[in-house]
């Protein structure tokens, strides 16, 4: 039994950072159809800017405060110059997707020839033992928790109760419509790849504390950015929060019984099962609402 608990607690922290992803994915996703595998990429510059930062004297916070800038300009920039570029010469969906790939690619290995392949670590986080009879975490797992539960709520708050998150809701739901009644689709485009690039700074500079940075992080990324958006349901971002936690708790859990080698395997195991049972989603139904 403790044994159980102490892997669903492992599964808690990590389905943390799978939310994030999920969440910050499913907002560029949900408001553009943009498959922007690039997102991985944007881990790594925030992974890495943080770093860097550090290297220049700034504090931790100073750092992951620059992380964030560093990640919503990268976002931007992608956008302004290279998806619209491509939405304008009436790009397919696959040569979009070609050149996020490409471009998640080249940012990897621009990273492994400036800064090397080797582990980055963030300092400035005193890691703490908390023991519960049985069952250890420490500080950083419960900072992961409480930062995926801050980073969804301050989402749905913005998106229910402001004026530019009430103009994303409807390109969401409908963006034909929403051009229609005046709203500048492009605008907001360019305001969703800012808020989503932003949004997973935040897991980047975590997973960075927690074991480093290194080059290749961008294609775990984006793998378990797009998962839990698939599993959720596109366009629900509580949903993909929620698959985040599912996928976390089935490949910690997963391990009692099978190698930590196949934790991948487990989370695609979960994802077809889901798809097998709802293709749509787990909550599918409210994307052809146009809720989210």
């Amino acid at each position: 039994m403790d044994l159980l608990l102490q892997l669903s607690i492992n599964g808690l922290s990590l389905g943390s950072i799978y939310a994030i992803l999920g969440i910050s994915w499913g907002l560029i996703f949900a408001v553009t159809r943009t498959f922007h595998f690039a997102h991985g990429a944007t881990f790594v510059i925030a992974c890495y800017a943080a770093y860097l930062f550090q290297q220049l004297g700034l504090s931790l916070i100073l750092s992951s405060a620059g992380s964030v800038i560093a990640a919503g300009l990268f976002g931007i920039t992608l956008e302004g110059l290279l998806y619209r570029f491509l939405r304008k010469a009436f790009a397919t969906h696959l040569v979009i997707f070609v050149a996020a790939l490409g471009t998640l690619i080249t940012v990897e290995n621009l990273v492994a020839m400036g800064f090397g392949t080797d582990t980055k670590p963030l300092e400035g986080f005193p890691i703490q033992v908390i023991k519960i009879g049985q069952v250890g975490f420490n500080n950083l797992h419960v900072v992961m928790f409480i930062t995926a539960g801050a980073v969804f709520a301050a989402l749905m708050l913005y998106l229910r109760y402001t004026k530019t998150g009430k103009a994303l809701r409807a390109v969401i739901s409908n963006p034909e419509m929403a051009e229609v009644i005046g709203i500048d689709v492009r605008k907001y485009f360019l305001v969703a790849f800012g808020m989503g690039s932003v949004l997973v700074a935040p897991a980047a500079v975590l997973v960075t504390i927690e074991r480093g940075a290194t080059p290749d992080l961008g294609h775990w990324a984006i793998l378990y950015a797009f998962m839990p958006v698939i599993i959720g349901g596109i366009g629900s971002l509580p949903g993909a929060a929620l698959a985040g936690f599912i996928v976390g708790l089935a490949e910690s859990i997963g391990i009692w019984k099978i190698s930590s080698q196949w934790q991948v395997g487990i989370a695609f195991v979960v994802l077809v099962a889901v798809l097998l049972l709802k293709p749509t989603g787990l909550f599918g139904f409210r994307v052809y609402r146009g809720k989210i």
